[in-house]
C-alpha cells in the first residue's frame, strides 16, 4: 500500500527553503539576491549545494514560531460556543476575529456583527486540527497543545461524520491527520467521504466528479481533481476497483476540457451541459486553483507513478510563476487572470493563493528529488515561504488576514462589497498558512 505520508531526511531541497526563513529577517532576502547575482551560475550552484548540506536534520526555528503564536492565538480567541451547523448550536471556531479586538468576530460585512453570532464553518475546525496534528507530530516530546487536540477531534469529529459535499482536499486532509494522530475514527470518516463521492457526486455519463444534483451545472475545477484523485488513493487503499477508475476518468476527462491551451493554466470553473458535456465556464485562472489542482495531480501521481500527472502539475506550476500573476516587485501571487483578456486582477493578494501553491510547489520538489530543474523551481518555494513568514504574518498580534494589498498592506474593501477595513484573522487563512509552513518540515523527519 501506497504511504503518501513518509518523509525521508535525505531529501534536501526544501531544507534550503527553511533555511532562508530561519535566517532572513525582514531585510535579508534583497541582499541574499544581490549577492547571488554576482556569482556565476556554477558557483551559485555550488553554494546551494553547500547550504542544502549544511541544514540537513534541521527544523526551522522561524516556523515553528509562528505556528506556536498562531496556534495560541486560536486556542485563546477562536473558539465560539454559539457556532451552529445545520441550525443546531455546535461550536466550533469563529470565521474571524478582529486584530486588535478580539472580542469582535465574525465580521462578513460592513456593521455591528451580532447578527452572524452562529455562522460557522466546519472546513476552519478541520484545518485547526490539521495544523495542530502537524505540529504534534513534528514536535513529539511538547504537550502543550494536547487538549486543544482532543478538542478539535470531538468538533471535526461531529462536523464531518457522513459529510457528503464534494471537495476532495477534505478528504485528504481528514486521512491525513487521521493517519498522524493514529485516529481510527477520522480514517473511517475519509473513507465515507471517498464512498460518497463515488455513489452520490461521480457521473459516469460525463466522467466526472461534480454536484450532479444541477444538470446543467458548474464544475469547481479545483474540487473535481481532488475528488478524482481522492477517489484514486480511497480506491488503492481500500481495494475499491470502481472507485479507482472513476478516479482516473475524472481526472482524465478534467484535464482534457480545463487548461487553456494558451496560458497552460486552470480554468477556474468548466460547464456540464444539459446533454451532458465539458466546455469552459469562466477563463479567469486563480492561483489558488493552480496549486490546489497541480496538488492533486502530485497526489495521484504519488499513488499510480502516472508520469503524465507529475508533468501536467509540473507545466501548470511553472506557467503560474511565469505569468503576470507572479509580483516580481514585491514577491507572492495576485488574484487572478482573466484568460480571456489578459488581465491581471491586482488590487491584493489572497493568502491561501500563496499556501496551496506552496503545498504543491513542496510535492512537486519532493516528487522531482534533486534534478536541474527542480532547483529552477525551488527558488519560488522559497520566496513564498519567506512571503508567508515575514509579510503576510501579522507578528503584532499572531495571525493571517484572508488577504492583503500587493505591498502587503491591511486592505480596504469597496463600500458595499466587504467589511471595510479588513484587519481581522480568519481561522482559514491561519490553519492554511500553518498546513502550508509547517508541511515543509516534514522534509526533516522520518515517518
Amino acid at each position: 500500500m501506497q504511504k503518501p505520508f513518509k518523509r525521508t531526511i535525505h531529501y534536501s531541497l526544501l531544507v534550503l527553503a527553511l533555511l532562508l526563513v530561519t535566517g532572513c529577517g525582514e531585510s535579508n532576502t534583497h541582499q541574499q539576491t544581490k549577492q547571488t547575482s554576482d556569482r556565476t551560475p556554477q558557483a551559485s550552484e555550488v553554494a546551494h549545494q553547500q547550504t542544502i548540506q549544511a541544514s540537513v536534520g534541521q527544523l526551522s526555528p522561524m516556523i515553528d514560531k509562528v505556528a506556536q503564536q498562531v496556534l495560541n492565538n486560536i486556542s485563546q480567541h477562536g473558539w465560539n460556543t454559539q457556532a451552529k451547523t445545520h441550525g443546531k448550536v455546535t461550536g466550533g471556531l469563529f470565521i474571524n476575529w478582529k486584530m486588535d479586538d478580539p472580542s469582535q468576530t465574525n465580521a462578513l460585512k460592513t456593521g455591528d456583527n451580532e447578527a452572524t453570532a452562529g455562522n460557522h464553518d466546519p472546513q476552519v475546525d478541520l484545518l485547526y486540527l490539521n495544523a495542530l496534528a502537524e505540529y504534534m507530530t513534528l514536535h513529539s516530546q511538547d504537550h502543550t497543545y494536547d487538549t486543544e487536540v482532543q478538542k478539535a477531534i470531538t468538533q471535526v469529529q461531529l462536523d464531518f461524520q457522513n459529510y457528503s459535499i464534494p471537495k476532495g482536499w477534505l478528504y485528504f486532509t481528514i486521512l491525513r491527520d487521521g493517519l498522524l494522530l493514529k485516529n481510527d475514527t477520522l480514517v473511517e470518516d475519509a473513507h465515507t467521504m471517498a464512498k460518497n463521492f463515488y455513489q452520490h457526486w461521480y457521473d459516469p455519463i460525463v466522467g466526472i466528479v461534480f454536484n450532479r444534483a444541477h444538470i446543467p451545472g458548474t464544475a469547481n475545477v479545483e474540487h473535481t481533481l481532488n475528488c478524482g484523485a481522492a477517489l484514486i488513493d480511497a480506491g488503492t487503499r481500500w481495494n475499491e476497483l470502481d472507485w479507482l477508475q472513476a478516479g482516473k476518468s475524472t481526472l482524465d476527462h478534467t484535464l482534457a476540457f480545463a487548461v487553456d491551451p494558451h496560458y497552460h493554466l486552470f480554468y477556474n470553473n468548466i460547464e456540464v451541459t444539459a446533454d451532458r458535456q465539458l466546455r469552459v465556464q469562466n477563463y479567469q485562472a486563480k492561483p489558488s486553483t493552480q496549486g490546489n489542482g497541480a496538488e492533486a495531480l502530485i497526489n495521484a501521481y504519488n499513488t499510480t507513478h502516472n508520469q503524465h500527472y507529475l508533468d501536467v502539475a509540473g507545466q501548470i506550476l511553472q506557467s503560474m510563476f511565469g505569468s503576470a500573476l507572479w509580483d516580481t516587485d514585491h514577491q507572492g501571487l495576485l488574484f487572478a487572470l482573466d484568460m480571456n483578456t489578459g488581465v491581471v486582477e491586482k488590487s491584493y493578494k489572497e493568502t491561501r493563493s500563496q499556501t496551496l501553491s506552496l503545498i504543491a510547489l513542496y510535492h512537486y520538489n519532493q516528487a522531482l528529488h534533486q534534478t536541474q530543474h527542480s532547483l529552477q523551481m525551488l527558488e519560488k518555494e522559497q520566496q513564498l515561504i519567506d512571503t508567508l513568514a515575514n509579510h503576510f504574518y501579522q507578528s503584532t498580534y499572531h495571525g493571517y488576514f484572508y488577504r492583503m494589498t500587493p505591498g502587503y498592506q491591511v486592505y480596504v474593501s469597496s463600500p458595499g462589497k466587504g467589511i471595510g477595513v479588513e484587519d481581522y484573522f480568519t481561522t482559514e487563512a491561519m490553519g492554511t498558512a500553518l498546513d502550508s509552513l509547517q508541511q515543509t518540515e516534514f522534509a526533516h523527519i522520518q515517518m
